[in-house]
C-alpha cells in the first residue's frame, strides 16, 4: 500500500485497512472488553510478583527465607532480582495487551486480533507450568486463558471472512 500523496488520500487509504468501517464488522464490546480487563489482571498479578519481597512468595522446605538468604546470599539476591524482572515484564506485557485491545483491536484491525493471540498462549504456558508444579494460582491463570480464548473466538468469522 502506497501512503504517498496528500494527507486526505493517505487517511482514506489507512481507513480502508480496517474492517470496522461498516457497523456489521464492529468487534463486539464483550470481546474487546474482556481482552482489556484480562491483561490488566495479568499486569496487576505480575506487579505483585515484582513488588512483593521474595521471602513472602517463596516456599522453602525445612527453613525460612532468612536462613536461606544468610546461607547463600548470592543465589538469594539473583532470585529476588529475577522476580522483580519477571514482575516488570509481566506488567509491561499486560499493559501493552490492554492498549492493543482498547485501540486497534476495538477498531477491528486484523493485526491486533492476531497479536492478541499471544495473551492466551503466554498465560496458558504460565498456567501449564504452574499446574505441573501444583501451585494453587495455576487455576487463576488457566481461567484467564480460557476467557481470553473465548473473547478471541467471538469475532473470528469477521476477521477471517475479510481476507484480502
Amino acid at each position: 500500500m502506497d501512503l504517498q500523496g496528500p494527507p486526505r488520500v493517505v487517511n482514506e487509504l489507512a481507513r480502508k485497512e480496517s474492517i470496522i468501517d461498516t457497523p456489521a464488522f464492529r468487534v463486539p464490546w464483550v470481546s474487546w472488553g474482556l481482552l482489556t480487563v484480562l491483561p490488566i489482571l495479568v499486569a496487576s498479578s505480575a506487579a505483585w510478583v515484582g513488588l512483593t519481597p521474595a521471602g513472602d512468595q517463596t516456599e522453602l522446605t525445612g527453613r525460612a527465607w532468612e536462613q536461606f538468604a544468610l546461607q547463600d546470599p548470592e543465589v538469594a539476591s539473583l532470585y529476588s532480582m529475577d522476580l522483580v524482572v519477571l514482575g516488570l515484564l509481566g506488567t509491561g506485557f499486560g499493559l501493552l495487551a490492554a492498549a492493543v485491545s482498547v485501540i486497534p483491536y476495538r477498531r477491528g484491525e486484523r493485526w491486533a486480533w492476531y497479536t492478541l493471540w499471544l495473551l492466551p498462549v503466554t498465560i496458558g504456558g504460565v498456567a501449564a507450568r504452574m499446574l505441573i508444579d501444583q501451585y494453587s494460582a495455576s487455576y487463576y491463570y488457566a481461567g484467564i486463558t480460557a476467557v481470553a480464548l473465548v473473547a478471541l473466538l467471538i469475532p473470528i468469522r469477521s476477521f477471517l471472512r475479510h481476507r484480502e
